[in-house]
């Protein structure tokens, strides 16, 4: 397996958890805290914290720092650091 299909299919396990779907379908709509993800999905706070890490490490969020709050929302340019198929074609 190639580099580049290695980055791709970490990827797409990244988007694979459906708690992380659901917070980054949540993000599209509005900004939140974890405060505010965690109540609104019902789980807990490191949950909630562990997801928005690993989401945040391939570029699907946006950070903003509100006094001692971060809010997140969805990048929607987002590169998939490190993995180029969602910015080009995919040579198969």
């Amino acid at each position: 397996m190639s580099k580049i299909e290695k980055k791709c299919v970490s990827c797409f396990q990244v988007l694979s958890d459906a708690t992380r779907v659901r917070i980054l379908k949540g993000l599209q709509e509005r900004k939140a805290n974890v405060a505010s993800i965690t109540e609104a999905l019902d789980v807990t706070q490191p949950t909630v914290s562990h997801h928005l890490k690993l989401l945040d490490s391939f570029g699907f969020l946006q950070k903003e720092r509100r006094g001692r709050e971060t809010y997140y929302s969805f990048n929607k340019n987002f590169p998939c650091k490190g993995c180029g198929v969602f910015t080009s074609p995919i040579k198969l």
